[in-house]
């Protein structure tokens, strides 16, 4: 982004010189000379993090320099954690130079619950000979047994197979979890491919190791598995 931006701004810059040049052939011309510092940023301690639901999150910290200063008191975080509530949550870091060209960094936390349905999991997904691993998927409480699972898919189109692209790609659900720890679907949220979605043919929660398993038929068989 700031190449992008750097190249823009000297485009410009050279087409306003070209003006000025062409316009007033006998001023003076002066050269700008100016040497932009672009702002350093470092994120201390991981960038992805994992815990439990009621530990304390304390940001390991960040800092950021430009031309040799320490600008750290300059960065703009934004985005919060909630370790009350299992889920991932973004913290996004960014601080700019004197002449405005921006840089970031981003946190990942992950706060798990191990006694609740509701939680973040690392999402595991297979469909034919593909075979995906590690996609952030959060189960969130609605009430009544009901649950909101951000993908259904275990991240398999929008972190495995199209890891790039909008994350349109994520398949929303509510689902039921019956009191013998089968999972039924209720419905399905608004996706990329419109009503082309699968059926959920099995569901269960194994409440002794987190484990959530997920058969779906996708004109063959598609295997999601979560774990905490």
């Amino acid at each position: 982004m700031c190449m992008k931006k750097i190249f823009i701004y000297s485009l410009v810059l050279g087409l306003c010189t070209t003006g000025l040049t062409s316009c007033n052939d006998d001023e003076d011309q002066t050269t700008d000379t100016r040497v932009t510092y672009f702002a350093q940023l470092e994120l201390l301690g991981d960038e992805f993090i994992e815990m439990n639901v009621g530990e304390t999150f304390t940001d390991p910290g960040f800092v950021a320099t430009e031309a040799g200063e320490d600008i750290t008191a300059k960065v703009v975080v934004t985005g919060s954690v909630n370790t009350s509530v299992g889920a991932f949550y973004r913290l996004n870091y960014s601080v700019s130079n004197v002449d405005g060209f921006a840089v970031s960094a981003q946190r990942l936390v992950m706060v798990k619950d191990p006694d609740n349905f509701a939680s973040a999991y690392y999402g595991e997904s297979q469909y034919g000979t593909r075979h995906y691993y590690g996609a952030p998927i959060t189960i969130s409480d609605l009430g009544g047994g009901n649950y909101l699972i951000d993908d259904i898919l275990g991240g398999f189109y929008a972190y495995g197979r199209y890891p790039n692209y909008s994350l349109d790609f994520l398949l929303e659900a509510v689902i039921h979890l019956n009191d013998d720890n089968t999972i039924e679907l209720v419905q399905f949220g608004d996706w990329y491919w419109g009503s082309d979605v699968p059926d959920l043919i099995a569901g269960s929660y194994d409440p002794a190791t987190g484990t959530v398993s997920l058969e779906l038929d996708f004109g063959s068989p598609f295997l999601v598995t979560l774990t905490k």
